[in-house]
């Protein structure tokens, strides 16, 4: 895989890089005529990197498994963006894949959903708790998003910014990370203790699992 960087002052990376997160690229048009499928074959070949590093931005960066720009490959007008409006440390990153929409969070806690549209990148939806999260996770659909925080607060929302449910879970389980079942109906959520929950789609706890 490579790293397309544009020939300029500020292409270069100059800080330390607390995440990555990587997509794959679509056509900037989707057909429409009927029968018209994604190759995935093409789509795991190209595509884009984002990074989240100390000094508040994000980068997105076009990459691709084609060298020397041959095979027909269709380098984008623009290949490198620097995503600002974080204040503070931006320790994750993560691409909705379906909805083609990137999430970041800071240390503060502070998570903005980008889009992109007619070339440029925007800010969609701002959520701020004012605490610290541990965990981002957008289920496979796209359609949610999980979010767990440091003090035990646990979250699901709709790639649109709508509460779906949350819940506190007690004050003796902290939160590390948070992940989604293959079929988004539950979520699992993990522990500095060492054991995991497990929560259905409506936020209730159906199993509790010690490792």
């Amino acid at each position: 895989m490579h790293l397309h960087w544009e020939r300029s002052n500020n292409s270069a990376g100059d800080c330390a890089i607390q995440a990555l997160s990587w997509m794959g690229k679509v056509p900037e048009e989707i057909p429409e005529e009927d029968g018209w499928k994604l190759s995935r074959n093409n789509y795991y070949q190209e595509g884009w990197l984002s990074t989240a590093n100390v000094r508040g931005v994000v980068g997105v960066t076009y990459t691709t498994s084609f060298c020397g720009g041959g095979q027909g490959i269709d380098v984008p007008s623009r290949t490198n963006y620097n995503l600002r409006g974080h204040r503070s440390e931006v320790t994750m990153v993560k691409w909705n894949e379906p909805y083609q929409k990137l999430a970041s969070c800071d240390s503060t806690g502070i998570i903005f959903v980008w889009i992109k549209y007619e070339g440029r990148w925007s800010i969609e939806l701002i959520n701020d708790r004012n605490t610290p999260v541990t965990s981002f996770s957008w289920s496979h659909d796209g359609r949610m998003a999980l979010i767990c925080y440091q003090d035990g607060f646990v979250l699901v929302g709709s790639v649109a910014g709508q509460r779906y449910w949350s819940t506190m879970l007690p004050s003796d389980s902290t939160i590390s990370c948070g992940s989604w079942t293959p079929d988004d109906q539950q979520v699992y959520v993990a522990t500095t203790q060492g054991g995991i929950i497990v929560m259905d789609v409506h936020g209730n706890i159906v199993n509790k699992v010690s490792l």
